[in-house]
C-alpha cells in the first residue's frame, strides 16, 4: 500500500500510463458508475484537463434498476458530478425486469454489460467518439486472470485484460488505471476528498466475480502471503509477451492453410497442419473465430482442443457442431466450417 505523500505523484503516475497528449482534444467517453474506481478515474481525467479539453469529454453511465432506488441515487450523483467538473454527462435507465427475467447471476451480470455496452455504442457512434475509458484497475486484472484459470483457459485467457485495444472502427478502449490498485485508489480518494457511492452488493457472494474476490482471494493471501497478487500480475504480463509470439506463428499458419471464405463458411487445408503443433492449431481456430466475428463467448478450452482433433484426424466422427450454430465438417484434407 503507497504512503500518504505517494498521493500526490499518483496523478503524474497517471498520465504516465496513459500521456496527455495521446487523448487531450479527442472526443473521449468516460463511463462512470459512480463507484470508487470511476470516480477516481473521472477525476484524474478531468483535473489534468482545461475547459477546451472538458468539451471532448463526455461521462456516460447506465442505470440497470438493479438496485432500485439506489440505483436512481447512484445516477444522480453521477450526473451532479460530472456537471459539477464541467462535463457533458449521457445516460440511460433500464428497467430491471429487461435483464433479470430468467437470468442466472452470473448471466444476469453479461447481460449487465451487454446492455451497458450497446449505449456506449449508441453515443460514441452519435458523438463521433476516439476512445470509450473504463476503470478496471490491478485488482479487476488478478481476478480476471483466476477467474479464467477456474472456467478454464489457454495462454490468451491468461493475459486478463488489456491496457488498450480497437472497440469499434476508429475507437480505443482504453484502461488506464490497470497498474494501480484497489488501495491506491481509495487512498488518491480520500487524499483529494471525492467521494463516490458504495454498492452492497460488491460485498456479496452471488456473483462469480465477488466469490473470487471476497472469499478465494482473501483465502490466497492469508494462506501464501500478500505477494499472491503480484504473482498473478506477472503471470499475466509473461502470458501476454507469450501470446505475442504465438500470434506471430498463427499469422503465417493462417495463410498457408485458409484456402477460402467468406461471409458464412471457411475451408482449412488440415493436410498442412499434420506437423503443426496441436495448440497452434486451436489457436489457428481462435484466429479464424475472430476474423469471422463468430461467437466465441461459449467456447471453452474443450471445445478448440475438439475441433484440433477433429483437423489433425485423431477423433472417430467426420462432423462437430460447436455453440454459436457453427458445423465443422472434414471432407478428405479439407476441413469446412459453416455457419
Amino acid at each position: 500500500m503507497p504512503k500518504p505523500q505517494d498521493m500526490a505523484t499518483l496523478p503524474q503516475r497517471f498520465l504516465d500510463s496513459w500521456p496527455l497528449e495521446a487523448w487531450y482534444g479527442r472526443m473521449t467517453l468516460v463511463a462512470v458508475s459512480g463507484g470508487a474506481d470511476s470516480m477516481a478515474l473521472l477525476r484524474l481525467m478531468a483535473d489534468s484537463i482545461d475547459q477546451n479539453g472538458r468539451d471532448r469529454m463526455c461521462v456516460v453511465h447506465v442505470n440497470h434498476g438493479l438496485r432500485g432506488q439506489f440505483s436512481d441515487e447512484d445516477e444522480q450523483f453521477v450526473i451532479e458530478s460530472a456537471e459539477s467538473m464541467g462535463l457533458g454527462v449521457r445516460t440511460c435507465s433500464l428497467a430491471a425486469d429487461t435483464l433479470s427475467s430468467g437470468q442466472a447471476r452470473d448471466g444476469l451480470e453479461a447481460a449487465a454489460r451487454t446492455a451497458r455496452y450497446a449505449f456506449f455504442e449508441e453515443v460514441a457512434r452519435e458523438v463521433e467518439a476516439r476512445y470509450l475509458v473504463t476503470a478496471h484497475h490491478q485488482d479487476d486484472q488478478i481476478e480476471t486472470v483466476l477467474h479464467r484459470i477456474l472456467r478454464g483457459t489457454g495462454i490468451a485467457g491468461l493475459q486478463g485484460i488489456a491496457k488498450a485495444r480497437q472497440w469499434l472502427p476508429g475507437v480505443g478502449l482504453v484502461r488506464p488505471l490497470l497498474p494501480f490498485t484497489r488501495h491506491e485508489i481509495l487512498d488518491y480518494l480520500n487524499a483529494v476528498g471525492q467521494p463516490w457511492r458504495e454498492d452492497a452488493t460488491n460485498a456479496g457472494t452471488e456473483f462469480t466475480r465477488n466469490k473470487i474476490r471476497n472469499s478465494l482471494l482473501p483465502k490466497l493471501r492469508e494462506a501464501f502471503g500478500d505477494h499472491v497478487d503480484q504473482s498473478i500480475v506477472r503471470l499475466s504480463t509473461q502470458a501476454a509477451d507469450c501470446q505475442t509470439v504465438i500470434d506471430d506463428l498463427v499469422d503465417e499458419l493462417y495463410d498457408e492453410v485458409v484456402i477460402a471464405s467468406d461471409a458464412v463458411s471457411v475451408r482449412v487445408a488440415v493436410g498442412k497442419l499434420k506437423e503443426v503443433r496441436p495448440y497452434l492449431v486451436c489457436e489457428l481456430f481462435v484466429r479464424i473465430w475472430r476474423e469471422q466475428n463468430w461467437p466465441r463467448q461459449e467456447l471453452s478450452q474443450l471445445h478448440w482442443q475438439k475441433l484440433s482433433e477433429l483437423a489433425l484426424g485423431q477423433i472417430d466422427t467426420a462432423a462437430v457442431v460447436l455453440p454459436g450454430a457453427i458445423r465443422a465438417a472434414c471432407e478428405a484434407d479439407v476441413l469446412i466450417l459453416k455457419r
